[in-house]
């Protein structure tokens, strides 16, 4: 038995040098789409107002939400790569990309899938380059990718 600080707990199975890993913590994938699914909908009711009426706590509340959507898309995706394809991406754009090539997702989402992850990179690590009236135009646009994904996985998790 393994356990992972972000994913849980989950079994490894060896056979004539396979590598099999069984289920998936359905808690867990439940908790991720949840706190996802509050992240888009405090940054909807932030985008009813013009960009103007934000205040820089609604700015730094924006940004702070995308890392939490970031953050949990990565933990179900390297989640899946780990329990149902027994494999150990090295980052969270690398699971996307495995779950594309795996086909769990398709490529289209898995492109959109990481920007998210790479714009949560500058949120965290270069927060001083972003431009608060980009990150408000595109997510006008809507989560239609994040909600793609999350379908895609309540599918496999089951009933979520």
């Amino acid at each position: 038995m393994i356990k992972d600080p972000f994913i849980g707990v989950y079994f490894t199975f060896l056979c004539k040098g396979a590598v099999f890993v069984v289920g998936i913590d359905r808690e867990r994938i439940k908790r991720f789409i949840s706190e996802i699914r509050n992240a888009i909908l405090f940054i909807s009711k932030c985008s009813e107002k013009s960009f103007e009426e934000l205040t820089d706590s609604d700015k730094y509340a924006i940004r702070y939400n995308i890392i939490v959507i970031a953050e949990a898309i990565s933990a179900i995706a390297l989640h899946i790569c780990r329990n149902i394809y027994g494999l150990e991406p090295e980052t969270p754009i690398h699971a996307l990309r495995l779950l594309a090539d795996k086909s769990f997702i398709q490529r289209s989402l898995f492109e959109e899938l990481a920007k998210i992850i790479r714009l949560r990179n500058l949120l965290v690590h270069r927060y001083w380059v972003i431009d608060d009236k980009i990150i408000y135009d595109s997510i006008k646009r809507n989560f239609r990718y994040v909600e793609e994904f999350i379908e895609r996985v309540s599918l496999l998790a089951g009933s979520i």
